[in-house]
């Protein structure tokens, strides 16, 4: 295996511990803080940003859509990934007893 590789490897494990790490610390101080609804939108946004980015990727007019379309692509489903590690605050009713 070449120098290369192994420094490529090495880096793209530093990479994925961080975001690993990144996710955890998000959902301990994130988890049921944060309203349902707020949820539901912040998730709908992520999806249609991979929509869009898909989208923009393969549509065959304009090739900057194409990198945009990654970029997009790219971020949304980071956010998403995190995102769907953060559990929502549950809704408190009131008991009428």
């Amino acid at each position: 295996m070449g120098t290369q590789a192994i420094i490529f490897i090495l880096g793209f494990l530093v990479v994925l511990g961080l975001y690993i790490t990144l996710i955890v610390q998000v959902s301990k101080r994130m988890s049921d803080r944060i309203n349902a609804e707020k949820f539901g939108l912040m998730e709908g946004v992520f999806i249609g940003g991979i929509i869009a980015g898909v989208i923009a990727m393969f549509q065959p007019w304009l090739f900057r859509a194409y990198s945009v379309g990654f970029i997009v692509v790219l971020f949304s489903t980071l956010g998403f990934i995190l995102w769907s590690h953060i559990t929502p605050a549950q809704p408190e009713y009131d008991s009428e007893e």
